[in-house]
């Protein structure tokens, strides 16, 4: 394990903290933390890449690396955790030190800067240039549906209207995106809650919240929904073929159950983490408290990949038995290995800063942006040379240019807001 002030080092530093401007230890990047970005980010896309590509005829038994390529859309909870811990760190640190709590206007100038210039680069791509590509033309933004899209997405709004939650079917996984920057917005005001003792209040109250929306809102709002919603913009598209039709009842309740309410769990999490990952740091931790993370978060990891092979796509959706048990388990794993990472232990710090995982970690807000536009370009024919028939061989051509595409993304967008992030320190 690493020593005091090491440890206070790593809990202080992320990206996050730096654009924050709060005061910290210098520190060298926590590459542990890059390295779960990584992890969430390939698994997200093996998600939509057994989807979008076809990895398996209907009907065959899967093998398990397909099997656990079709849950990757829990990636998407693995960052939310990370999210809630980095971005709770300075305030817990702020409550320990005694210090005055971060700058509120600093916080949401860094969070605007760091993510919109990526994200409407992408959004002005997507639908000037992707969409003629992948829908024949521009005749759907003249709708009434299409309209919506182009005013809520700017704004990082789409998930909270039905007929913007699925993108046009260009880029379904910008759905996160949006609940992301809802969390923004409440974080100076759920941070507060969560530091010292009061995350014992926080944590279980917010836990609850998610649990009794997921089991309620569908049936209380599903018909308010439909009666309240006009005809023309409850569109939704189909997420493999991208085709638009009537909003399906059993997806209406996925929408509403995945409302920033329903996804509470996994950000308060991140932030109780971050509470006690900054008590930890107040002393020299004892050395077997890195090998206890270790075996904790690598034994989780595993039980849950067991797991996961065996249990349908169709369970993981929309099953109660997940929902209220499965769900919850697999968060608290994800806790466990980010505060693994975050405190250096020694196993899961090895295999995180790994490559592929560490420098596509790096990257991983872009490559989140574009990697389903690309499998979608590959799946509908662009870009595939002849001969590229099967499965692997279409799936590494959309990795490679996904890759491409948000390296280059990062070079134009990310890299010049996260060094003015760095420079503000």
């Amino acid at each position: 394990m690493v020593k005091r002030r090491e440890v206070s080092a790593v809990i202080r530093y992320s990206p996050v903290t730096r654009h924050l401007g709060t005061p910290q230890i210098q520190a060298v990047r926590n590459q542990a933390l890059d390295g779960i970005r990584g992890f969430a980010i390939l698994w997200v896309f093996a998600f939509h890449a057994v989807a979008l590509l076809g990895a398996t005829p209907s009907g065959t038994r899967l093998g398990w690396g397909v099997a656990l390529a079709q849950q990757g859309m829990l990636g998407v909870q693995l960052f939310f955790v990370l999210s809630g811990f980095l971005l709770a760190v300075p305030w817990m640190s702020a409550a320990r030190d005694g210090r005055a709590y971060p700058s509120i206007g600093r916080f949401f100038a860094r969070r605007v800067s760091r993510i919109l210039p990526a994200y409407w680069l992408h959004l002005a791509l997507l639908f000037g240039l992707l969409l003629p590509l992948l829908r024949g033309g521009y005749g759907i933004l003249g709708s009434d549906v299409g309209q919506l899209n182009l005013l809520l997405h700017p704004l990082l709004l789409h998930f909270l209207h039905p007929g913007s939650s699925s993108s046009l079917g260009l880029n379904m996984a910008l759905w996160s995106l949006s609940i992301e920057a809802q969390f923004y917005l409440l974080l100076p005001l759920l941070a507060p809650l969560f530091v010292r003792d009061r995350v014992l209040v926080a944590l279980p109250v917010a836990l609850l919240i998610s649990l009794v929306w997921k089991g309620l809102a569908a049936d209380l709002l599903v018909d308010w929904v439909y009666l309240g919603v006009a005809p023309s913009c409850l569109v939704f598209f189909d997420p493999v073929s991208g085709q638009a039709g009537p909003f399906p009842p059993e997806l209406m309740r996925l929408f509403l159950e995945r409302q920033l309410p329903g996804e509470i769990a996994a950000f308060a999490l991140g932030m109780a983490a971050a509470n006690l990952c900054t008590r930890i740091s107040t002393a020299a931790p004892p050395i077997w408290l890195g090998w206890v993370l270790d075996a904790t978060a690598i034994l989780g990891m595993v039980m849950m990949a067991l797991i996961l092979i065996e249990l349908p796509l169709a369970t993981v959706v929309s099953g109660a038995g997940w929902r209220f048990l499965g769900m919850p388990v697999f968060l608290l794993v994800c806790t466990l290995l980010v505060m693994a990472a975050a405190l250096r232990a020694p196993l899961v710090e090895r295999v995180l800063t790994a490559v592929p995982l560490m420098p596509i970690g790096v990257i991983s807000y872009s490559l989140f942006l574009w990697h389903e536009p690309m499998l979608r370009l590959v799946a509908t024919g662009w870009l595939v040379p002849e001969g590229c028939t099967g499965w692997p061989c279409r799936a590494l051509l959309a990795l490679a240019l996904a890759l491409a595409v948000a390296t280059l993304s990062w070079l134009l967008t990310e890299r010049a807001s996260i060094a003015t992030g760095r420079r503000g320190h």
